[in-house]
C-alpha cells in the first residue's frame, strides 16, 4: 500500500468536506515522511524520562510484530489497512498528555483506576482517577465524599498500554509532538469538535455509535477523556522517540535487541520511567 492507494481509498469512500479532511490528512502524512528528522536523545541509560505536555504515545497489543509493521508503515487507521471494525475506524488513537510527566509519575497515574461515584436518590454525581499508589484509598473516598454508589474500572491507558496491572500490553511508542508536522496532524484529532464539526466527522464514525459520540465528546469526564486523541488517517514512524517496554519485555534481552535493531536511534525504557537501552 503507498500514498496512491490511501488517496484513491479516501477519494471512493468520502465526499465533500470529508474527502477534503482525509486527502488534506494524507498529505500532512507524507510531508511529515519526507521532511522531518528527530534530534538525537540525549538520555543516557538509568535516566529517568521526561515527556512534554503534548506528547502522544500509543500501544500495540500485537507487541513486537505490531512494532514492526507500525515502523513499516506508519501507525494508519484500520479502515486504510485491514478494515478492523472500531468506534472510529477512520483514526488512530493515541494518548495525549495533558502536562509535563515524569514517566513514572505517568505510568503511576495510569495504573490506576477511573472511579464514578453516584447516588440514586438524587443528581450527585463524580467521577476521578485515582493512581495505582492511590488504590487502596479507595474505602475512605467514598466515606469522605459522602456517596452511597461507586464503580471502578482500569484506566484506558491501563489497558492499552504496558502497565503495572496487565502484562497483555510489553510495547508502548512514544511519539514526538514537539514539532509542526505533528502539531499540522493533530488538526484531525476528530475528538476535538473545534477541528472537525459534527456532519463532517459522521463519515468517520461508526454510524452506531454517531448519536453518542458527538455529544460525549463536547462533554469529556474521567471515562470519555480528554486525555486522548483520535487522528485521522495516522501517524508517520519518523515521529517515534521512545519505546516503553513491559516487565516481560525488561527482563528478555532478545526482545530487546529485536526493538533496538528495528528503532535504533530511540531509547527503550520501562514501567520505573527510567532508560534502559539508549
Amino acid at each position: 500500500m503507498n500514498r496512491e492507494y490511501f488517496e484513491n481509498y479516501s477519494k471512493t469512500n468520502f465526499e465533500g468536506k470529508s474527502q477534503i479532511l482525509i486527502l488534506e490528512q494524507i498529505e500532512s502524512f507524507y510531508d511529515c515522511l519526507s521532511n522531518f528528522k528527530l534530534a538525537d536523545h540525549k538520555y543516557n541509560i538509568g535516566d529517568d524520562v521526561i515527556l512534554k505536555k503534548g506528547t502522544l504515545l500509543h500501544g500495540t497489543f500485537r507487541n513486537i510484530e505490531g512494532l514492526k509493521d507500525i515502523v513499516n508503515q506508519g501507525l494508519i487507521a484500520s479502515w486504510f489497512i485491514d478494515g478492523r471494525i472500531s468506534k472510529y475506524p477512520s483514526s488512530v488513537g493515541v494518548w495525549n498528555l495533558k502536562q509535563d510527566y515524569k514517566l513514572n509519575d505517568y505510568i503511576n497515574f495510569y495504573s490506576g483506576g477511573t472511579v464514578r461515584y453516584f447516588n440514586q436518590h438524587d443528581d450527585k454525581k463524580e467521577t476521578e482517577v485515582l493512581s495505582y499508589s492511590q488504590t487502596n484509598e479507595i474505602l475512605n473516598r467514598v466515606i469522605e465524599k459522602d456517596y452511597l454508589v461507586w464503580q471502578m474500572e482500569q484506566t484506558k491507558e491501563a489497558r492499552f498500554l504496558p502497565s503495572l496491572v496487565q502484562n497483555k500490553v510489553q510495547i508502548g511508542i512514544i511519539f514526538n509532538s514537539d514539532n509542526k508536522y505533528t502539531q499540522k496532524l493533530l488538526k484531525g484529532d476528530i475528538l476535538n469538535y473545534i477541528n472537525v464539526d459534527d456532519e463532517s466527522v459522521r463519515s468517520f464514525v461508526n454510524e452506531s455509535y454517531y448519536d453518542r459520540f458527538i455529544v460525549e465528546r463536547k462533554n469529556k469526564d474521567d471515562f470519555f477523556t480528554d486525555r486522548e486523541s483520535a487522528i485521522l488517517f495516522g501517524l508517520p514512524s519518523n515521529l517515534i522517540e521512545g519505546s516503553l517496554v513491559g516487565r516481560e519485555y525488561e527482563k528478555d534481552t532478545n526482545k530487546l535487541q529485536e526493538i533496538k535493531s528495528i528503532l535504533p536511534n530511540v531509547y527503550i525504557c520501562n514501567l520505573d520511567g527510567k532508560v534502559i537501552l539508549k
